[in-house]
Order: C-alpha cells, then structure tokens, then sequence
C-alpha cells in the first residue's frame, strides 16, 4: 500500500504512540463506555502480553500510518487482536479509523493481522486454528454511540471471511457499582453475535472444538472460572448441534428484515381509504 506503512506495537512497544491512538480512535470509533477497555486495562494487557512470555492472552495491535511529505507517520488506522495460547485461536477485538471510522480502506490491515496471529502461533511451534469477531447485534445498539452503522460493521466483517456462528452468546460486561468502593459485577449479556473467519480454506465450523476452547480462553480472561457458568456449557452444547457445512452470512438476515420494513412503510404510504369497500358504500 503506498505512502503507507504499518507499525506493530507489540513489535516496537510503543506504548506512547498507543495511548495516543486509544484516545484519538479507538475511543470515538467506541464511544460507548461498554465497548472498550479503560486505557489503564488496555495498556496492562498489552504489556503483560508482549512482555510476559506465560501470559495466554497476547495482546497484537497494529497501526496503519500514512507518509506525508517529510516522510512522517500520521496514524490513520488500527487494529487490536488477541491471541489465545492455549487454545491457539485468535479475537479481533477493536478495529478503527481516523474520523470516527470512515475514509480509510482497512482489508489490508485486517490481512496484516492474521498474519501477525499466525505467527505468534508459530512461536510456540503450533498453528492458529480460527480467528473470531464480536459484533453488536444492530437491534440493540444504542442509537447515542453509534459511529458506523451495525449491519455496515457486520458487512465488513464478512468482506474479510466471516461467518455467523449460531449459538446465543453470551459476553462478559464488567458493571460499576454506585459506590466506589465495590467491586465491579459481572454481567452477562447476549445482544452481541459471534463470527469466525475462513483461514486458509478452512471454515470455522470445520473445528467445533477449537470455538469450545475459544469460549474457555475467552471468559479466562475476564477472570471468570469457565467450569462455573452454567451458561457455558449451554453454548457448547448450542456449538456441537451445528452443521459442519454450516456457512451463513449475518447480513442477509438484516437486509431480509429491511426489506420488509421497506415493503410495510411503501403498503402505507400507497394506501388510501378512499379505495376501501365501506367508503364506497357510503359515498353512494
């Protein structure tokens, strides 16, 4: 990609030049304060993830910068994935651009990032199994932290290889007490969708037990003790009654759903009593 160049901060650990794209762009791509990380957590789980070699969750963050005239990096766009060890699969977790995501193509960032996936699988001499992306469902969203819209973010998703995995997900939300010095509670929330990605030809749904295993590293790392959520095992369960050949795109749900929208508000807007039976019945 010319006049551009990426920069890994789990490569050059740059925390400096993170701090400045969570408050720049991941927090107005995000303005939702559930849908991001405080900048306190990110940088914690960026460092322990680069530095700390027994760490399971690796935290990968890439920056797309753009070269001006002097041969300096403008950040543009970014990327936050995380990589699982002991399940060997991956999360894209944020992904965002300059001016509130709008303007900047992001398929070869999100291909950098897999590529960054598979080898931090490497290192430790394995291969990456499937990589995964959360997405809110459209019809929860909250119309007040919405910068692009819900169904725009899914069709992306699916440009780069996604598929909706079937199950209710259910996705961890740390809630802040009235009084501060409680400790924040856990909640469970299922108005969010799951999707897994294409890798080298190889579905998601080829491997159920890798998005079992995901799910285990995955609320691991909110600190949750997987073998204690009832509600865990239920998704395991809704993941072993779904077809292999399974491969579905989310979208078409929401385009089918607009359609009728589309279709009701055109029935009402074509309507006129004066056609109606009883109204000709009483003009006579």
């Amino acid at each position: 990609m010319q006049g551009f160049i990426n920069e890994n901060i789990h490569e050059t650990r740059n925390y400096t030049l993170l701090k400045d794209i969570y408050h720049n762009m991941l927090v107005p791509c995000f303005p939702d304060p559930e849908d991001h990380l405080t900048w306190k957590k990110i940088k914690s789980m960026a460092k322990n993830g680069i530095e700390n070699k027994n760490e399971n969750a690796r935290v990968l963050v890439t920056i797309t910068k753009k070269l001006d005239e002097k041969g300096e990096g403008i950040p543009v766009s970014f990327i936050v994935g995380v990589y699982y060890r002991n399940s060997q699969t991956a999360l894209v977790a944020y992904l965002g651009l300059q001016g509130g995501c709008k303007g900047v193509s992001t398929l070869n960032l999100h291909t950098d990032m897999r590529i960054e996936m598979k080898k931090e699988a490497a290192k430790d001499g394995k291969k990456l199994r499937t990589i995964f992306s959360i997405v809110d469902l459209p019809e929860h969203a909250n119309p007040d932290f919405v910068t692009l819209s819900p169904v725009t973010r899914i069709v992306m998703m699916e440009r780069f290889g996604a598929t909706h995995i079937p199950i209710i997900f259910h996705y961890p939300m740390l809630k802040k007490r009235k009084l501060p010095f409680l400790k924040s509670r856990m909640e469970l929330k299922n108005d969010a969708a799951l999707l897994g990605y294409e890798i080298d030809g190889t579905f998601t749904m080829d491997d159920p037990e890798a998005i079992k295993d995901f799910l285990d590293d995955y609320y691991a790392s909110f600190g949750i003790n997987p073998k204690k959520i009832e509600m865990l095992n239920t998704m395991k369960a809704e993941v072993n009654k779904i077809p292999q050949d399974y491969v579905k795109k989310l979208s078409k749900h929401y385009r089918k759903t607009k359609k009728k929208v589309s279709e009701k508000i055109q029935a009402l807007n074509d309507f006129n009593p004066e056609t109606l039976p009883h109204r000709k019945i009483l003009a006579k």
